[in-house]
């Protein structure tokens, strides 16, 4: 996949590479961010929580820079083991990086009282104990600006996150309306050490095609079954072959429930769920390859796959992004 973005580097200035890790709550826009700053839809993002499971290395490649962002699951309180994975991926993702940016959610303020009165919440607070962890300076990334009628009301929610960390920066942004992006690559940039490129500029990801056609897959199916089972379903590719002339792809993947009940969802009444997210799901891999495909879905229940880590690596849930231990 090409590198969507050209940027020029200042005249004389060093060229720069580095990590840099997007952390936060689930549902703050790590995902969005990364597809805005990259300009591609390469992760996966959706409406609900938890949607991002596993880390996700998007190449940011300039003629001044590279920056490999790094997609995290939310940070959360995990009780599954795939919970616990999930977080685990996270705190990784923020561990041995030149920069992280820590992405929060800007509270909807009505007016100077609820925003002096506004402070992070718990979970917000313990985000921010996380990424801390590693040493790496942190910028404060506040999401979904665009929601906010007046900006001065920032101002006060920007002192209380100071109060609780000296952050490298902090930026306002909304991926979506493109509000602080330019800044926010400005202070990117600025974050990374003097170095060569750590991948072919060319590249979009470490991830091959395989597991991206898995990941719109799952997309579709949180997009048509919502909040009723998405959190019990994974999805496997069992093969993915190319064919050159004519150029189109032939797949196979599966789709993983709990539960028979959950089983008879995913299908549908007729077989009509399964249908839509077949067609969705093809017209996803289609958009991100630029060539038509065949898609093959299977349903099959593994039961509690949550909750067991043999059967969560099965699923491919074992192993860091790059193999790390």
């Amino acid at each position: 996949m090409a590198s969507a973005t050209s940027e020029r580097a200042p005249e004389g200035g060093p060229f720069r590479a580095g990590m840099v890790a997007l952390c936060g709550r689930p549902n703050v826009g790590k995902s969005t961010l990364l597809n805005a700053l990259i300009g591609s839809d390469l992760a996966v993002a959706s409406r609900l929580p938890q949607t991002t499971r596993e880390r996700l290395l998007g190449i940011w490649s300039t003629d001044a820079f590279q920056a490999v962002l790094i997609d995290t699951p939310g940070i959360h309180r995990a009780r599954s083991a795939l919970n616990r994975f999930m977080v685990d991926e996270a705190i990784r993702g923020a561990t041995g990086v030149d920069l992280v940016l820590l992405l929060a959610e800007t509270p909807i303020l009505e007016d100077e009282a609820a925003a002096e009165a506004w402070e992070p919440g718990e979970g917000a607070r313990a985000a921010l104990e996380a990424v801390t962890q590693g040493g790496a300076p942190v910028v404060l990334v506040l999401t979904k600006i665009d929601r906010l009628r007046r900006r001065e009301l920032l101002l006060p929610v920007i002192a209380r996150w100071s109060a609780l960390h000296e952050f490298a920066a902090v930026v306002p942004v909304s991926a979506v309306k493109d509000l602080g992006l330019d800044e926010l690559r400005e202070v990117v940039a600025g974050g990374l050490p003097v170095g060569v490129p750590l991948y072919d500029p060319d590249s979009l990801s470490d991830r091959n095609m395989r597991w991206h056609a898995g990941e719109r897959v799952r997309e579709c199916v949180f997009r048509h079954l919502r909040d009723e089972l998405p959190y019990s379903c994974a999805v496997t590719v069992e093969s993915y072959r190319e064919q050159r002339k004519p150029a189109k792809d032939t797949i196979r993947a599966t789709i993983h429930v709990e539960r028979d009940s959950q089983k008879a969802v995913v299908i549908g009444a007729g077989g009509r769920t399964i249908r839509q997210i077949s067609m969705d799901a093809r017209a996803a891999i289609r958009e991100l390859t630029g060539r038509p495909c065949d898609l093959f879905l299977t349903v099959k229940v593994t039961k509690n796959w949550t909750k067991d880590p043999e059967l969560m690596a099965k699923l491919g849930y074992h192993q860091p992004v790059g193999g790390e231990s």
